[in-house]
């Protein structure tokens, strides 16, 4: 095990080496007395043999950059929010803007291999009026494939790289046993891309074990036209702490573009062994209105997924079997390795985490 963690440590040295430096210059636009210092621990390890052969050293270094990092993305995210609100409200309220790093690589007996490397920076802005909240996402999977959406590997394919989204959202707004959210905001690129998307979602305990969940969704981008997103979900404990839940998703996606409608049923099992380790289960069919063969894919698939490094490093490994359309249905073995990195001062991130939602008349009696 000690020889794995080395591996791991070793490996992080290079990426953190370059957020590290990027971070750093991106702190000079913050004030002066918020700004991060550096500081001789967050040094490189001297180039000598005992700190080349000391794993606890780099350990160190790698621990203290990871902590600048977290303290230049909180400082970066207090001052765009100071700088947008009145220069008088000055109420402690807890800034969790967060960065997240994620390589990932996909193998197939059929396919090739492919890596998808992306940076997604989650801006918080405590102090915006209301329930109004700046969002900038540099993800944006609106169009992505139905499919990719609900298996978790939507990375945002259908959009090119520096089409990142900002705008505002109307956040958690109630109507009885309904919430909902409504964005407005312009994609970031010449020539602007304006958009917009409305969300509602209700949730109904149906029985002591058995949860539904009902959302809709509707976005529309100038560019690209209208889009749409049907889900329906079913959860149900199978065990009473609920760290073993099956899940049942039927989903519906039309996207005016490609002017048809994409189905997927899944089933899900997840299973939390301990406090550092996830296994998920999948099984789907996937199908579109498109082609005389209507079916796209079956699927099967387990995933491992383990927080390998206190609570901001996660590695997973998805090993699946599928049986494209692409491929004249024929079996389509193929491995998925996924590392994470989450840098962020005051937002508890818990990858592993695997929850049935609750009604919200559940969720009101929770807060007071």
């Amino acid at each position: 095990m000690n020889t794995f963690n080395n591996i791991i440590i070793y490996y992080l040295s290079l990426p953190l080496c370059f957020c590290y430096t990027a971070t750093i210059d991106a702190a000079t636009i913050t004030p002066k007395s918020d700004a991060v210092t550096s500081e001789p621990s967050h040094s490189l390890p001297a180039n000598n043999d005992n700190a080349d052969n000391n794993p606890q050293t780099m350990q160190q270094w790698i621990d203290s950059s990871q902590q600048s990092i977290c303290d230049s993305v909180h400082d970066i995210g207090k001052y765009i929010d100071h700088s947008l609100t009145k220069e008088e409200d000055k109420a402690i309220l807890t800034n969790r803007s967060y960065l997240r790093i994620r390589h990932r690589a996909v193998y197939s007996h059929r396919g090739k291999l492919e890596n998808d490397f992306k940076v997604y920076f989650k801006l918080d802005l405590p102090h915006v009026k209301r329930d109004w909240k700046v969002i900038i996402d540099s993800e944006p999977s609106d169009y992505d494939s139905l499919e990719s959406k609900q298996r978790g590997i939507a990375s945002g394919s259908k959009t090119q790289t520096g089409n990142t989204i900002g705008g505002f959202r109307l956040q958690d707004a109630r109507f009885g046993n309904w919430t909902s959210d409504f964005d407005i905001g312009v994609k970031i690129k010449l020539p602007l891309d304006p958009f917009t998307k409305a969300r509602l979602s209700r949730v109904d305990s149906i029985s002591q074990n058995w949860t539904t969940q009902f959302d809709q969704e509707v976005f529309y981008y100038h560019s690209k036209g209208l889009g749409t997103l049907t889900q329906m979900s079913g959860f149900y404990a199978l065990t009473p702490n609920q760290k073993n839940i099956f899940r049942t998703t039927t989903s519906a996606q039309y996207l005016q573009q490609d002017d048809k409608w994409e189905l997927v049923q899944q089933f899900n099992i997840y299973q939390r062994t301990t406090d550092k380790d996830l296994f998920e289960y999948s099984m789907g069919i996937s199908a579109d209105t498109d082609e005389i063969k209507e079916v796209t894919n079956y699927w099967v698939s387990a995933e491992w997924k383990r927080r390998v490094y206190k609570n901001w490093l996660y590695l997973a490994a998805r090993p699946q079997l599928e049986f494209p359309r692409d491929y004249n249905y024929h079996a389509n073995l193929g491995i998925m390795l996924e590392l994470e990195m989450f840098f962020s001062k005051n937002r508890k991130i818990d990858e592993l985490g695997r929850y049935i939602p609750k009604p919200v008349k559940q969720r009101t009696q929770t807060h007071q």
